[in-house]
């Protein structure tokens, strides 16, 4: 990160890194999201795939471990190789420093069958408020600051995009500077329906496939109604510093292949001592423990299930 970006992102709280994907780690992922979709219209006659990741609240399949959420890690290929971009990394250890961990990832597309508005939330030292739609924060997780020739970010997000955004198209927007607010983002402003609405104070951000979009996510940020004529796939992978957590859920790396051991200490869930030779032994235990219950849970329904046989033969 040279000192032009620096300056940059303290100044606006986020960057456009070009060409920070290959055309070929592109088609990889365009290609595996795409599959997924042809299953999920194999599934439910529809491959209106919005939403994806490891970023929820709720439990949509009943099966879901309680700590440990479905991931676009999963998918694998270059969607395991987005943990720890060779490109990527320098920016997040100059924003975050080196002790930082993969919090959560998710999927967003956005086409001419979206019903999209702009929510702009974070924003300012409080970072969206307790009336923040996204959640409720005093600002404890999303902070921003810049002190002693060092930056600290509670939560950096990386949005990389598999389409074209032109000007005028929609997607990212954010309000340059206001994750140095001292001011709560004014209410009228927070809620856009149409792009028309859409205060001038927010940029609008282009950007082509492949690039990524680095911002903080104490910068007020949304998502601009979209009009272009392709769709938007926008894949987010958002870090904080190793004893920082925004996510509810965690990560379980023995439901990944091919998972480096650099890449498993950064899905490793939020501790003060970060991937520690303590902290990997608590959580490799954690993890084997919960494969034991997952295993113990599939005998016990199939003894339920051969005891319902056997009362029917009866």
């Amino acid at each position: 990160m040279d000192e032009e970006e620096k300056y940059l992102f303290d100044l606006r709280g986020y960057l456009v890194v070009k060409n920070a994907l290959t055309a070929e780690q592109v088609g990889d992922l365009s290609q595996r999201l795409e599959q997924r979709r042809d299953i999920e219209k194999e599934r439910a006659n529809t491959r209106q795939i919005t939403r994806a990741g490891s970023d929820r609240t709720v439990f949509d399949d009943p099966d879901d471990p309680a700590w440990s959420a479905r991931s676009l890690l999963e998918w694998g290929g270059t969607y395991i190789d987005l943990v720890d971009l060779p490109i990527v990394v320098p920016y997040l250890e100059t924003l975050l420093g080196v002790n930082y961990r993969l919090d959560h990832d998710y999927l967003n597309i956005n086409n001419a069958e979206s019903r999209s508005k702009l929510y702009l939330h974070g924003g300012g030292q409080g970072a969206g408020g307790p009336n923040d739609l996204v959640g409720a924060t005093d600002g404890g997780q999303c902070y921003y600051r810049y002190s002693n020739g060092r930056f600290f970010n509670g939560l950096v997000a990386v949005g990389f995009e598999l389409d074209d955004v032109g000007v005028g198209d929609g997607g990212f927007a954010c309000v340059p500077g206001s994750h140095k607010a001292n001011v709560a983002l004014p209410e009228n402003w927070r809620i856009s329906e149409h792009q028309e609405d859409v205060p001038e104070c927010v940029d609008q951000v282009a950007a082509s496939a492949g690039d990524a979009i680095i911002f903080t996510e104490a910068c007020a940020h949304g998502t601009v109604p979209w009009r272009g004529d392709n769709e938007r796939r926008t894949i987010f992978y958002k870090y904080c510093p190793h004893a920082v957590a925004w996510s509810p859920c965690y990560y379980n790396s023995d439901n990944y292949d091919e998972l480096t051991e650099n890449q498993q200490a950064m899905l490793m869930p939020p501790s003060a001592w970060g991937p520690h030779k303590h902290t990997e032994a608590i959580w490799q235990r954690a993890q084997a423990e919960q494969v034991e219950l997952k295993t113990l849970r599939s005998m016990l329904e199939a003894t339920r299930d051969g005891s319902s046989l056997s009362l029917i033969h009866i």
